[in-house]
């Protein structure tokens, strides 16, 4: 039986804008491809915003769902553009080389979007960047790896000032997996990839780390630097008691951590952890809930789970007191939300 939960950790709202943008494009409704991901047009649009990755997720699998289109990771890739990332983005074009932006996206890019961690090394006139992700990335791990893959390569293209369309790619993509039946129709437009490999890489020539970015200039890298020095603070600085704990609400083997296993996770008394969480306006309860509402729907999002292993899996060992809390947050029956999942098409 999988885990109910695996920690989750936020990413830009601007990931969650591209994908509405593009179904939106393709005459999809936006409360269609928003439903059961407790998010709104407005939140996606706040530049500043982060979302979590369950919310992404289940904003994929509504998209897969309403358009069927199994190369969706690939254009969401391709149309990847350098200001979607901020002062990244920024930090990223005005870096001296390759190598320097290489080096700023490792410890910034990471940091924004913490799910993967990335090694460069250089093996004979080959750079070979391995991608390992931070946390299992579930049912849709094909897709989410193609898209930051085929979106690596296309950042790395757009701040040396090269058109892909007519100058080609120089990048090559290798994945642990199949050619999916979608690869043969955009094919042409991608980098090379080379399946059925023993890991998650981009390869490139050696000689590119040293070429020249055009847009290079040195104060605005050092401005870049700091904002993202702030940013990264201000982040750690303003987590919440509340953060905190649903950065552990992590379920495993049927069980999330009580409210006394949690208030010894974060060297706190219970009875600081509660007035704490009192004084923020949530309880232990509350986020236990939310917690198990957010694996819920993840979970049940996976056709191939029965609902008696989703409700075993968030902590429940009768199915009945499962879909009493479930009803409870979504005013659907598990069945009834499944269903009704499966059977919207687009409008």
């Amino acid at each position: 039986m999988p885990p109910a939960s695996t920690p989750t950790p936020n990413i830009p709202a601007t990931y969650g804008l591209s994908l509405l943008s593009l179904m939106v494009e393709r005459r999809h409704q936006v409360t269609d491809i928003l439903a059961g991901s407790d998010l709104t047009h407005a939140q996606l649009q706040d530049q500043h915003a982060q979302i979590s990755g369950w919310q992404y997720v289940v904003m994929l699998n509504n998209a897969l769902r309403l358009d069927g289109d199994g190369g969706l990771a690939y254009e969401l890739g391709l149309r990847s553009q350098v200001t979607k990332h901020g002062f990244v983005g920024f930090g990223l074009i005005s870096c001296a080389t390759l190598r320097e932006a290489i080096e700023f996206s490792e410890r910034y890019f990471q940091a924004r979007v913490s799910v993967f961690h990335s090694d460069m090394s250089i093996k004979g006139d080959q750079v070979v960047i391995d991608l390992r992700e931070t946390v299992p990335l579930g049912p849709q791990r094909t897709l989410i790896l193609d898209m930051v893959l085929v979106e690596l390569c296309s950042l790395f293209a757009k701040v040396l000032g090269t058109d892909t369309t007519t100058a080609g790619w120089t990048s090559e993509i290798w994945v642990p997996y199949a050619e999916p039946v979608a690869y043969t129709r955009y094919q042409d437009r991608l980098p090379r990839f080379r399946f059925n490999q023993a890991a998650v890489q981009i390869r490139f020539p050696a000689r590119m780390l040293d070429e020249p970015i055009p847009s290079a200039d040195a104060v605005s890298v050092q401005l870049a630097i700091d904002r993202c020095e702030q940013e990264m603070a201000k982040r750690a600085a303003s987590q919440t008691t509340a953060d905190l704990v649903r950065n552990h609400l992590i379920c495993t083997d049927g069980r999330y951590p009580d409210v006394a296993t949690m208030a010894q996770k974060l060297l706190l008394s219970e009875r600081t952890l509660k007035r704490r969480l009192q004084e923020e306006g949530s309880s232990f309860q509350a986020l236990l809930d939310q917690a198990r509402h957010q694996d819920s729907l993840r979970l049940l999002g996976n056709p191939a789970l029965a609902i008696k292993q989703v409700a075993e899996a968030v902590g429940y060992t009768d199915p009945a007191n499962f879909a009493r809390a479930f009803a409870k947050w979504t005013g659907f029956s598990p069945r009834e939300w499944r269903q009704h999942q499966a059977t919207r098409g687009p409008n």
